[in-house]
Protein backbone atom coordinates (compact mmCIF):
# COMPACT_ATOMS: atom_id res chain seq x y z
CA UNK A 1 0.00 0.00 0.00
CA UNK A 2 2.48 2.53 0.96
CA UNK A 3 4.46 1.84 -2.22
CA UNK A 4 1.24 2.77 -4.51
CA UNK A 5 0.43 6.05 -2.06
CA UNK A 6 4.54 6.87 -3.27
CA UNK A 7 3.83 6.58 -6.69
CA UNK A 8 0.39 8.64 -6.50
CA UNK A 9 1.95 11.04 -4.98
CA UNK A 10 4.64 11.78 -7.16
CA UNK A 11 2.72 11.23 -10.25
CA UNK A 12 0.36 14.08 -8.92
CA UNK A 13 3.67 16.15 -7.93
CA UNK A 14 5.21 15.78 -11.58
CA UNK A 15 1.65 16.21 -13.13
CA UNK A 16 1.61 19.76 -10.58
CA UNK A 17 4.93 20.46 -11.89
CA UNK A 18 4.34 19.79 -15.74
CA UNK A 19 0.94 21.88 -15.68
CA UNK A 20 2.92 24.78 -13.79
CA UNK A 21 5.72 24.81 -16.80
CA UNK A 22 3.51 24.58 -19.37
CA UNK A 23 1.11 27.66 -17.83
CA UNK A 24 4.15 30.20 -17.37
CA UNK A 25 5.45 29.12 -20.92
CA UNK A 26 1.99 29.65 -22.31
CA UNK A 27 1.85 32.84 -20.24
CA UNK A 28 5.69 33.33 -22.14
CA UNK A 29 4.86 33.04 -25.22
CA UNK A 30 1.78 34.30 -25.16
CA UNK A 31 2.32 36.98 -27.79
CA UNK A 32 4.81 34.86 -30.02
CA UNK A 33 1.38 32.77 -30.28
CA UNK A 34 -0.42 35.61 -31.36
CA UNK A 35 1.74 36.67 -34.20
CA UNK A 36 1.89 32.81 -35.42
CA UNK A 37 -2.06 32.65 -35.47
CA UNK A 38 -2.01 35.93 -37.87
CA UNK A 39 0.64 34.48 -40.04
CA UNK A 40 -1.59 31.31 -40.34
CA UNK A 41 -5.03 33.54 -40.47
CA UNK A 42 -2.97 35.52 -43.45
CA UNK A 43 -2.06 32.43 -45.37
CA UNK A 44 -5.68 30.46 -45.08
CA UNK A 45 -7.79 33.62 -46.25
CA UNK A 46 -5.70 35.71 -48.53
CA UNK A 47 -6.95 34.03 -51.14
CA UNK A 48 -10.52 34.43 -50.60
CA UNK A 49 -9.50 37.96 -50.33
CA UNK A 50 -12.12 40.45 -51.72
CA UNK A 51 -8.41 42.73 -52.94
CA UNK A 52 -8.68 46.40 -54.26
CA UNK A 53 -6.83 45.94 -57.44
CA UNK A 54 -4.60 48.63 -59.44
CA UNK A 55 -3.95 47.81 -63.26
CA UNK A 56 -0.60 47.83 -64.95
CA UNK A 57 -0.48 48.48 -68.08
CA UNK A 58 -3.60 50.67 -67.57
CA UNK A 59 -6.83 50.40 -69.57
CA UNK A 60 -8.19 53.10 -71.40
CA UNK A 61 -10.46 54.26 -69.24
CA UNK A 62 -7.98 53.90 -66.26
CA UNK A 63 -5.76 56.41 -68.16
CA UNK A 64 -8.67 58.83 -68.57
CA UNK A 65 -9.84 59.01 -65.00
CA UNK A 66 -6.20 58.91 -63.49
CA UNK A 67 -6.17 62.20 -66.03
CA UNK A 68 -8.91 63.65 -63.98
CA UNK A 69 -8.49 62.10 -60.28
CA UNK A 70 -5.89 64.51 -57.94
CA UNK A 71 -2.44 63.45 -57.53
CA UNK A 72 -2.63 62.12 -53.80
CA UNK A 73 1.35 60.56 -53.50
CA UNK A 74 4.02 63.44 -53.25
CA UNK A 75 7.21 63.10 -56.22
CA UNK A 76 9.92 62.05 -53.24
CA UNK A 77 11.91 58.78 -54.02
CA UNK A 78 13.29 56.98 -50.79
CA UNK A 79 16.17 54.90 -50.95
CA UNK A 80 17.54 53.36 -47.47
CA UNK A 81 21.39 52.26 -47.42
CA UNK A 82 21.96 51.85 -44.17
CA UNK A 83 25.77 50.36 -42.96
CA UNK A 84 25.92 46.50 -42.24
CA UNK A 85 28.68 45.66 -40.47
CA UNK A 86 28.81 41.71 -42.17
CA UNK A 87 27.41 42.24 -45.66
CA UNK A 88 29.25 43.61 -48.87
CA UNK A 89 26.53 45.91 -49.03
CA UNK A 90 28.16 49.75 -50.49
CA UNK A 91 26.46 52.46 -52.48
CA UNK A 92 28.18 51.55 -55.40
CA UNK A 93 27.07 48.35 -55.81
CA UNK A 94 23.50 49.58 -56.60
CA UNK A 95 24.26 52.54 -58.61
CA UNK A 96 23.12 51.15 -61.79
CA UNK A 97 20.10 50.63 -60.38
CA UNK A 98 19.56 53.58 -58.64
CA UNK A 99 20.70 55.63 -61.89
CA UNK A 100 18.01 53.91 -63.96
CA UNK A 101 14.87 55.18 -61.47
CA UNK A 102 16.45 58.74 -61.09
CA UNK A 103 16.74 59.15 -64.76
CA UNK A 104 13.13 58.40 -65.30
CA UNK A 105 12.27 60.79 -62.49
CA UNK A 106 14.46 63.75 -62.90
CA UNK A 107 11.95 66.03 -61.07
CA UNK A 108 11.38 63.73 -58.06
CA UNK A 109 13.02 65.05 -54.99
CA UNK A 110 15.47 61.63 -54.19
CA UNK A 111 16.19 61.10 -50.96
CA UNK A 112 18.78 59.12 -49.34
CA UNK A 113 18.47 57.41 -45.74
CA UNK A 114 21.76 56.77 -43.90
CA UNK A 115 22.36 56.09 -40.57
CA UNK A 116 23.22 59.59 -39.68
CA UNK A 117 20.01 61.37 -40.94
CA UNK A 118 17.96 58.31 -40.87
CA UNK A 119 18.42 58.23 -36.88
CA UNK A 120 17.94 62.24 -36.63
CA UNK A 121 14.69 61.57 -38.59
CA UNK A 122 13.17 59.31 -36.11
CA UNK A 123 14.41 61.28 -33.01
CA UNK A 124 12.69 64.43 -34.44
CA UNK A 125 9.41 62.46 -35.40
CA UNK A 126 8.79 59.59 -33.77
CA UNK A 127 10.50 60.02 -30.83
CA UNK A 128 8.22 57.15 -29.32
CA UNK A 129 9.76 54.08 -32.24
CA UNK A 130 13.20 55.08 -31.22
CA UNK A 131 13.55 52.48 -28.51
CA UNK A 132 12.61 49.88 -30.79
CA UNK A 133 14.25 51.35 -33.66
CA UNK A 134 17.66 51.10 -31.80
CA UNK A 135 17.11 48.22 -30.12
CA UNK A 136 16.70 45.76 -33.78
CA UNK A 137 19.73 43.58 -34.05
CA UNK A 138 19.44 43.57 -37.48
CA UNK A 139 20.11 46.64 -40.03
CA UNK A 140 17.20 44.84 -41.85
CA UNK A 141 14.77 45.43 -39.34
CA UNK A 142 15.58 49.02 -38.88
CA UNK A 143 15.22 49.50 -42.56
CA UNK A 144 12.18 48.06 -42.67
CA UNK A 145 10.64 49.99 -39.87
CA UNK A 146 12.07 53.17 -41.54
CA UNK A 147 10.35 53.14 -44.76
CA UNK A 148 7.22 53.00 -43.14
CA UNK A 149 7.58 55.90 -41.35
CA UNK A 150 9.11 57.83 -44.11
CA UNK A 151 5.90 56.99 -45.91
CA UNK A 152 3.82 57.78 -43.21
CA UNK A 153 5.28 61.16 -42.67
CA UNK A 154 6.41 62.54 -46.08
CA UNK A 155 4.63 60.26 -48.30
CA UNK A 156 5.97 59.27 -52.08
CA UNK A 157 7.42 56.05 -53.29
CA UNK A 158 10.09 53.63 -51.21
CA UNK A 159 11.75 51.06 -53.45
CA UNK A 160 14.61 48.39 -52.52
CA UNK A 161 18.02 49.24 -53.69
CA UNK A 162 18.50 46.67 -55.93
CA UNK A 163 15.41 47.51 -58.01
CA UNK A 164 15.40 48.94 -61.12
CA UNK A 165 12.86 50.92 -62.76
CA UNK A 166 11.55 50.54 -66.56
CA UNK A 167 8.71 52.79 -66.87
CA UNK A 168 7.74 56.11 -64.75
CA UNK A 169 5.77 55.78 -61.54
CA UNK A 170 4.41 59.07 -62.47
CA UNK A 171 0.95 57.84 -63.65
CA UNK A 172 0.50 55.64 -59.74
CA UNK A 173 0.68 58.72 -57.81
CA UNK A 174 -3.21 59.24 -57.87
CA UNK A 175 -3.51 56.45 -55.97
CA UNK A 176 -3.41 56.76 -51.99
CA UNK A 177 -1.27 53.39 -51.33
CA UNK A 178 -0.18 50.56 -53.94
CA UNK A 179 1.93 48.00 -53.38
CA UNK A 180 2.65 44.37 -55.04
CA UNK A 181 1.81 41.19 -53.48
CA UNK A 182 3.75 38.42 -52.15
CA UNK A 183 4.37 35.17 -52.23
CA UNK A 184 2.45 32.62 -51.68
CA UNK A 185 0.40 35.62 -49.40
CA UNK A 186 0.01 38.88 -48.43
CA UNK A 187 1.57 41.92 -49.73
CA UNK A 188 5.24 42.63 -50.29
CA UNK A 189 7.15 46.04 -49.01
CA UNK A 190 10.09 46.41 -51.53
CA UNK A 191 8.08 48.79 -53.32
CA UNK A 192 5.34 50.90 -51.63
CA UNK A 193 3.67 54.06 -52.87
CA UNK A 194 1.95 56.19 -50.05
CA UNK A 195 0.10 59.15 -49.25
CA UNK A 196 1.10 60.69 -46.17
CA UNK A 197 -0.32 60.02 -42.72
CA UNK A 198 -2.58 57.06 -44.03
CA UNK A 199 -4.03 55.38 -41.92
CA UNK A 200 -2.83 52.11 -42.96
CA UNK A 201 0.35 53.00 -41.98
CA UNK A 202 -0.93 55.08 -39.13
CA UNK A 203 -2.14 51.52 -37.76
CA UNK A 204 1.10 49.58 -38.46
CA UNK A 205 3.01 51.70 -36.32
CA UNK A 206 1.10 51.39 -33.60
CA UNK A 207 1.55 47.89 -33.52
CA UNK A 208 5.73 47.96 -33.78
CA UNK A 209 5.81 47.84 -29.92
CA UNK A 210 4.02 45.11 -29.48
CA UNK A 211 5.24 43.41 -32.10
CA UNK A 212 8.78 43.74 -31.14
CA UNK A 213 9.35 39.98 -29.68
CA UNK A 214 13.35 37.95 -29.88
CA UNK A 215 12.66 34.75 -32.18
CA UNK A 216 15.09 31.77 -32.35
CA UNK A 217 15.92 32.56 -35.81
CA UNK A 218 17.23 35.60 -37.03
CA UNK A 219 15.26 34.99 -40.44
CA UNK A 220 11.88 34.51 -38.45
CA UNK A 221 12.28 37.42 -35.69
CA UNK A 222 12.94 39.89 -38.73
CA UNK A 223 9.84 38.94 -40.69
CA UNK A 224 7.31 39.21 -37.93
CA UNK A 225 9.10 41.75 -36.24
CA UNK A 226 9.13 44.04 -39.19
CA UNK A 227 9.49 42.61 -42.62
CA UNK A 228 6.72 40.70 -44.97
CA UNK A 229 4.84 39.02 -42.49
CA UNK A 230 4.53 41.85 -40.10
CA UNK A 231 3.72 44.46 -43.18
CA UNK A 232 1.36 41.63 -44.46
CA UNK A 233 -0.41 40.88 -41.31
CA UNK A 234 -1.14 44.56 -40.36
CA UNK A 235 -2.72 45.08 -43.99
CA UNK A 236 -5.02 41.56 -42.84
CA UNK A 237 -5.90 43.41 -39.65
CA UNK A 238 -6.69 47.18 -41.82
CA UNK A 239 -8.70 44.89 -44.27
CA UNK A 240 -11.04 43.50 -42.12
CA UNK A 241 -12.27 47.27 -41.01
CA UNK A 242 -12.16 48.65 -44.88
CA UNK A 243 -16.02 48.64 -45.26
CA UNK A 244 -16.49 52.12 -43.84
CA UNK A 245 -13.16 53.72 -45.08
CA UNK A 246 -12.53 56.72 -47.80
CA UNK A 247 -11.45 55.91 -51.23
CA UNK A 248 -8.29 58.01 -49.88
CA UNK A 249 -7.76 55.61 -47.37
CA UNK A 250 -7.67 51.96 -49.28
CA UNK A 251 -4.83 50.03 -49.80
CA UNK A 252 -4.32 48.69 -53.81
CA UNK A 253 -2.17 45.86 -54.83
CA UNK A 254 -0.67 46.07 -58.39
CA UNK A 255 -2.38 43.42 -60.81
CA UNK A 256 -2.23 42.74 -64.68
CA UNK A 257 -5.05 43.54 -67.23
CA UNK A 258 -6.49 40.71 -66.21
CA UNK A 259 -6.41 41.17 -62.41
CA UNK A 260 -3.44 38.50 -62.14
CA UNK A 261 -1.17 39.62 -59.20
CA UNK A 262 1.68 37.06 -59.63
CA UNK A 263 3.08 39.63 -63.01
CA UNK A 264 4.05 42.50 -60.48
CA UNK A 265 5.26 39.72 -57.98
CA UNK A 266 8.86 41.01 -56.63
CA UNK A 267 10.17 37.54 -55.23
CA UNK A 268 13.68 36.66 -56.42
CA UNK A 269 15.62 37.52 -59.90
CA UNK A 270 12.48 38.91 -61.89
CA UNK A 271 11.41 41.48 -64.27
CA UNK A 272 7.78 43.15 -63.84
CA UNK A 273 6.12 45.93 -66.34
CA UNK A 274 7.40 48.17 -63.98
CA UNK A 275 10.76 47.01 -62.09
CA UNK A 276 13.76 44.40 -62.45
CA UNK A 277 14.33 43.23 -59.28
CA UNK A 278 18.02 42.24 -58.34
CA UNK A 279 16.78 40.10 -55.63
CA UNK A 280 19.91 40.59 -53.65
CA UNK A 281 18.39 39.60 -50.08
CA UNK A 282 22.12 40.80 -48.26
CA UNK A 283 20.23 40.38 -44.90
CA UNK A 284 19.69 36.77 -45.51
CA UNK A 285 21.56 34.65 -43.25
CA UNK A 286 22.15 31.13 -42.33
CA UNK A 287 18.86 30.63 -40.94
CA UNK A 288 17.22 31.64 -44.30
CA UNK A 289 19.58 29.19 -46.52
CA UNK A 290 17.92 26.39 -44.06
CA UNK A 291 14.38 27.75 -44.71
CA UNK A 292 14.68 27.68 -49.25
CA UNK A 293 16.61 24.20 -48.49
CA UNK A 294 13.56 22.96 -46.27
CA UNK A 295 11.24 24.52 -48.61
CA UNK A 296 13.10 22.52 -52.22
CA UNK A 297 14.12 19.33 -50.35
CA UNK A 298 10.66 19.75 -47.48
CA UNK A 299 8.78 16.59 -49.45
CA UNK A 300 11.69 14.27 -49.89
CA UNK A 301 13.13 14.73 -46.85
CA UNK A 302 9.45 13.85 -44.46
CA UNK A 303 9.17 10.89 -46.69
CA UNK A 304 12.65 9.57 -45.26
CA UNK A 305 11.74 10.65 -41.86
CA UNK A 306 8.74 9.25 -42.17
CA UNK A 307 10.03 5.91 -43.95
CA UNK A 308 12.44 6.06 -40.85
CA UNK A 309 10.16 6.26 -38.37
CA UNK A 310 8.07 3.72 -39.61
CA UNK A 311 11.19 1.29 -39.42
CA UNK A 312 12.04 2.53 -36.19
CA UNK A 313 8.45 1.98 -34.90
CA UNK A 314 8.28 -1.58 -37.02
CA UNK A 315 11.38 -3.09 -35.61
CA UNK A 316 10.29 -1.61 -31.55
CA UNK A 317 6.93 -3.52 -32.33
CA UNK A 318 9.05 -6.93 -33.42
CA UNK A 319 11.23 -6.88 -30.11
CA UNK A 320 8.54 -5.83 -28.12
CA UNK A 321 6.58 -8.85 -29.28
CA UNK A 322 9.49 -11.25 -29.32
CA UNK A 323 10.39 -10.29 -25.56
CA UNK A 324 6.52 -10.56 -24.82
CA UNK A 325 7.00 -14.39 -25.89
CA UNK A 326 9.66 -15.00 -24.08
CA UNK A 327 8.33 -13.90 -20.88
CA UNK A 328 5.20 -16.13 -21.79
CA UNK A 329 6.89 -19.19 -22.03
CA UNK A 330 9.43 -18.53 -19.15
CA UNK A 331 6.51 -17.81 -17.17
CA UNK A 332 4.53 -21.08 -18.52
CA UNK A 333 8.13 -23.24 -17.47
CA UNK A 334 8.15 -21.70 -14.38
CA UNK A 335 4.30 -22.67 -13.66
CA UNK A 336 5.12 -26.44 -14.82
CA UNK A 337 7.94 -26.86 -12.12
CA UNK A 338 6.04 -25.48 -9.73
CA UNK A 339 2.77 -27.88 -10.16
CA UNK A 340 5.55 -30.42 -10.61
CA UNK A 341 7.22 -29.69 -6.99
CA UNK A 342 3.70 -29.51 -5.36
CA UNK A 343 2.61 -32.94 -6.79
CA UNK A 344 5.95 -34.52 -5.61
CA UNK A 345 5.35 -32.94 -1.88
CA UNK A 346 1.39 -34.48 -2.17
CA UNK A 347 3.13 -37.66 -3.22
CA UNK A 348 5.77 -38.23 -0.29
CA UNK A 349 2.86 -37.19 2.40
CA UNK A 350 0.90 -39.76 1.29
Amino acid sequence: MRTHHRIATCFMIGFILCGTALTLSLIYLRWHIRDLWECIHTYATFDALDLDLFTYPPTYADTKLAAQSPQLAPKILHQIMLHEEHHNTTLSKYTTARQSCTSLHPTWDHKLWTNNNATIFVVTNYPHILPHYLSYPQPIQRTNILRYLLLHHFGGVYLDADITCRAPLGPLLHTPFLTPAAHPAGINNAFILSRAQHPFLTSLIARIPSRNLPWPLPYVENMLSTGCMFFSNAWMAYMRRRDGLDSQDRVFVLADERGRLGAHLLRGRTVTPLFEHGGASSWHSWDADLIRFLDVAGKPLMISAAACLAAIAGVGCLVVMRRKRGLVRRRGRKGADVEKKRGGSKTRVM
